[in-house]
């Protein structure tokens, strides 16, 4: 488990652990715990409570859910920390409606509500309800679409001077005249500890540290078929391929090309 997973494994945690406790003791709430026993009266304090355990439960239970795709290697780190911001700052906007749906503004002293707060109420009510939907859709849906663009293949540009490559958010340089040894392996390298990449189920992109002691960054796809090793003079290590076999093997010989003109 890497630090990510951790993080988010906690954070997790404490936010339904706080949510129930806010739940069970409504003066955790602010601004509820700081107000007057006269303020306090005017607010809807079942309500409040209520939302408030909703939501941070459902913030809590999707950080939960990213340790588990994290863990069955669906999801990469670098997909887990970025749900790790969105998932937290989509929490704000619904905690937000709630406090302004419950706060008791228009609620006269017996706790009544005038009629044009009664409409207030019920809009801010479904409002309220529709933020906290949308919210959680827009932050579920996040997850297919960061899956499905770790998983593309990387792509290159080949030239007398430079490989470029980039791919899952993360990208390199390769001067070609820095370039010492070059080969093709059959297989992948045996992979100790993703360092700062993002993997999938079926791809591997960023800086990796091998079973052998030795650190490289890595664009390699399942379905690319064989990888294409690049050692530099600066000590770089690199496994190069594509989506698909065919288009490795053509990205390989214009490498090749290029090292060896």
């Amino acid at each position: 488990m890497n630090i990510i997973d951790i993080i988010n494994l906690g954070t997790g945690l404490l936010l339904i652990a706080v949510g129930w406790l806010c739940y069970c003791f409504p003066n955790m709430i602010n601004p509820y715990g700081n107000m007057s026993p006269e303020r306090k009266a005017l607010v809807d304090i079942n309500g409040l409570k209520w939302w408030t355990a909703i939501i941070l439960t459902v913030t809590g239970g999707l950080l939960l859910f990213t340790v588990l795709l994290s863990y069955l290697k669906i999801i990469g780190e670098n997909t887990s920390g970025i749900l790790l911001m969105v998932i937290c700052l989509a929490m704000i906007i619904p905690l937000f409606i709630a406090m302004r749906r419950f706060n008791g503004f228009g609620r006269d002293r017996e706790n009544r509500l005038s009629i044009s707060a009664k409409q207030r109420e019920k809009k801010k009510n479904k409002i309220t309800i529709w933020a906290v939907v949308i919210i959680t859709l827009l932050s579920l849906a996040l997850i297919p679409i960061l899956f499905f663009w770790g998983n593309k293949g990387p792509k290159y540009d080949i030239s007398s001077e430079c490989i470029k490559v980039k791919g899952g958010g993360y990208h390199a340089t390769i001067p070609v005249a820095e370039i010492t040894s070059d080969s093709v392996w059959e297989h992948w390298p045996g992979i100790a500890l993703r360092t700062n990449g993002m993997s999938t189920n079926k791809a591997n992109m960023g800086h990796f540290r091998l079973k052998n002691g030795e650190s490289c960054m890595m664009f390699i796809h399942e379905d690319g078929g064989p990888l294409l090793e690049l050692r530099t003079a600066d000590g770089g290590l690199y496994y190069l391929n594509c989506a698909k076999a065919e288009e490795t093997l053509e990205m390989i010989e214009q490498v090749k090309k290029v090292i060896k003109p």
